[in-house]
C-alpha cells in the first residue's frame, strides 16, 4: 500500500476542515498548493487527477492530495456526492515521504521512566485507500464544529481530534492488510508476555492460552517487533528491574524474582548485556531519590 510516512515530532498540524454536497454534473477545480488536502468522500464519487495520476475517490474512501502537485477533477461527478476535506501542514514534506508500505512493524523503543527528550514517533498516512466511516465520521464532525466557532483553545482541541483521526486511518491500514492477522496476534504476544514477567516463560502455556502453535506465534510476534519471545521478554524483564532500581530499595535478588529471574547472577548478566551497566551501576547513576 501507497503511504505517506511523517516522522514526529513536529506533529501534521490541520489548517482547515470543510464539508459540501455536489450535484450531479460538477468537477473539481484546478489548483496546487503548499498544504496536504486529504479528501474523504461518504457518499456518491469524486473523479480527481493528481500530476496525471487519475483517482476515482468513491463513497468510504480517503485521498491525500500532495503539496507543490497539481490537482483538478477529471471528469464531473455523475451522482450527488458529499466529501470532507482537511488542509494539513508538516514542515518537512518531500518526494520521499510516500513509499509502498506492506507491513507495520513495532520494535521497542530503548527507553527509561526518567528521560527528557521525546522519543521519536511515527505516522503513516494511506495515499489512496478504503477507510471505516463508522469510526471516521464522528471524528469529522466534531471536528467540523470546532472549526465553525474557532477559537485558541478549540484550535487546540482540533490538533487533537486531526491526532486521533490520523490514528484511526493507520490503524485501519493495518486491519486492512494481508499480513492483519499476523499483526494482531504478535500484539497479543506482546501484551501476554508483559502480563507474566514474574513468571517461567512457558511456550506450552502460551500455546494453549492463545490456542495456536509456538512457532507460529513466534513469527507473528517477529514480524511485529523485530524480536523472538524469549527477546522481547528478556527487554520487557530489564525496562521493569530499571524502574524498581530507580524507584524502590529492594535488594537485587529480589528485583530479580520480580522480574521473572530466578537466577540472580543470570539476571545480571542480562542486565548489563541489554543496558551496558550492572544492576548496581544503573542504581546509583538513576536512583530518583535517597536515604538520610
Amino acid at each position: 500500500m501507497l503511504v505517506l510516512e511523517f516522522t514526529v515530532p513536529p506533529f501534521p498540524l490541520t489548517a482547515t476542515i470543510g464539508h459540501t454536497v455536489w450535484q450531479a454534473g460538477v468537477v473539481h477545480a484546478r489548483r496546487q498548493f503548499d498544504a496536504f488536502d486529504m479528501i474523504i468522500c461518504v457518499k456518491g464519487t469524486l473523479y480527481m487527477e493528481e500530476d496525471g495520476v487519475t483517482y476515482d475517490l468513491k463513497e468510504g474512501m480517503v485521498l491525500v492530495l500532495e503539496p507543490g502537485k497539481l490537482h483538478q477533477g477529471y471528469r464531473p461527478t455523475e451522482n450527488e456526492t458529499e466529501v470532507y476535506w482537511i488542509h494539513f501542514q508538516y514542515p518537512y514534506s518531500s518526494p520521499s515521504m510516500l513509499v509502498e508500505k506492506h507491513n507495520w512493524q513495532q520494535p521497542l523503543l530503548n527507553r527509561t521512566d526518567q528521560d527528557t527528550e521525546p522519543h521519536p514517533a511515527s505516522i503513516d498516512i494511506p495515499k489512496f485507500a478504503t477507510v471505516d466511516l463508522r469510526m471516521i465520521l464522528p471524528l469529522l464532525t466534531e471536528m467540523l464544529l470546532l472549526h465553525n466557532v474557532l477559537t485558541p483553545y478549540r484550535s487546540f482541541e482540533l490538533h487533537i481530534l486531526f491526532g486521533e483521526l490520523l490514528r484511526q486511518l493507520q490503524l485501519g491500514m493495518r486491519k486492512s492488510s494481508p499480513q492483519a492477522r499476523s499483526y494482531f496476534l504478535g500484539e497479543q504476544v506482546a501484551a501476554y508476555l508483559a502480563e507474566r514477567l514474574e513468571l517461567p516463560f512457558d511456550s506450552k502455556q502460551l500455546e494453549n492460552d492463545l490456542h495456536y502453535h509456538f512457532d507460529y506465534l513466534a513469527r507473528c510476534l517477529k514480524q511485529y517487533s523485530g524480536m523472538s519471545p524469549l527477546q522481547y521478554r528478556h527487554h520487557l524483564q530489564v525496562d521493569r528491574a530499571k524502574r524498581l532500581l530507580s524507584h524502590t530499595e529492594l535488594p537485587l535478588s529480589k528485583i530479580g524474582e520480580q522480574c521473572g529471574f530466578h537466577d540472580n547472577n543470570y539476571f545480571i548478566r542480562l542486565f548489563k548485556r541489554l543496558t551496558s551497566f550492572t544492576p548496581g551501576e544503573y542504581r546509583k547513576r538513576y536512583q530518583v531519590f535517597r536515604m538520610d
